[in-house]
């Protein structure tokens, strides 16, 4: 064998090699379409049935989508509802407003729930997770100081 034969078969497998991934590469399949929105009503239900059924993980995700929150957030949301200490319904949007929002938080606080007084102070309020838990610990300190 000579030189020259050999260095064609290796410039002829380093050709072969850049043609494979430049066809690799260009055939990728297409990003999938992102799921169709769902309504409350089914969002709630296929949640409900993703946690009965012990999908933490899509629980979480689907959670995160129809809330549009943080994984902690969720997770913590989640994890609340599947050893039940929430109701699923206690975690969907309220539709009050004003001085009854304000009500709605300070009972939930009263009763122990801070996932529903955050969630509660966060739609009313326009802030981030951790602004609104703060304001609802602030909230229960001074419930719990004016006894």
């Amino acid at each position: 064998m000579s030189l020259s034969f050999l260095v064609l078969m290796l410039i002829a497998v380093v050709m072969g090699a850049l043609i494979g991934f430049w066809l690799r590469s260009s055939h990728r399949e297409q990003p999938a379409e992102p799921p169709s929105p769902l309504s409350p009503a089914e969002g709630q239900r296929n949640l409900a049935e993703l946690i009965e059924s012990g999908q933490t993980i899509n629980a979480i995700k689907l959670y995160r989508q129809l809330h549009g929150c943080g994984l902690k957030e969720a997770k913590d949301a989640v994890e609340a509802m599947r050893d039940g200490r929430v109701r699923m319904e206690s975690l969907e949007p309220s539709g009050l407003s004003g001085p009854e929002v304000n009500d709605a938080i300070e009972r939930a606080v009263r009763s122990n729930n801070l996932i529903q007084a955050i969630k509660l102070y966060r739609d009313q309020h326009g802030v981030g997770l951790k602004e609104a838990k703060d304001a609802v610990e602030a909230m229960r300190a001074d419930l719990l100081r004016r006894g």
